[in-house]
């Protein structure tokens, strides 16, 4: 799995907590620490599953739905690459008896965890991270 899952969350905390306020992918990309253009196809996949929106002509980009109406599981789907959250590695040894079997072994494990996980974000919202985030310390840096 990529990291579109995590700057997504990012990106979203960052315009619920500027709300009503519209934030550009250029102030995104500095505080994910990135390229403009990366955080705006990151945001077209959200704004594609109808969580965030924008307007022509009106720069930046807005929630398109409260923070309590978003999950971490539409998210997640949103942000999901092609591939499963646990891939399982290619190219066994056809003549190992673990190689031959280990596709068939892994796959149902991991789809039974990938639901496993989606319930679990589903059950978490937006709103529940921006709380979780407002009371988290600020951590120190080491110099």
């Amino acid at each position: 799995m990529s990291t579109h899952f995590s700057v997504s969350v990012h990106c979203l905390l960052l315009l619920s907590f500027s709300a009503p306020e519209r934030i550009t992918s250029a102030l995104i990309a500095g505080s994910v620490n990135t390229n403009p253009v990366v955080v705006r196809r990151i945001l077209g996949g959200l704004k594609k599953a109808g969580l965030v929106d924008s307007s022509p002509g009106t720069r930046g980009f807005y929630l398109a739905k409260p923070s309590s109406e978003i999950t971490l599981a539409m998210i997640y789907q949103a942000a999901k690459d092609e591939g499963p959250l646990f891939p399982i590695h290619g190219n066994c040894n056809p003549n190992c008896d673990v190689g031959l079997r280990i596709d068939s072994l892994l796959t149902n494990l991991y789809q039974v965890a990938e639901a496993k996980v989606e319930q679990f974000f589903a059950s978490i919202t937006l709103e529940d991270m921006e709380r979780s985030c407002s009371q988290l310390e600020v951590p120190s840096h080491a110099e």
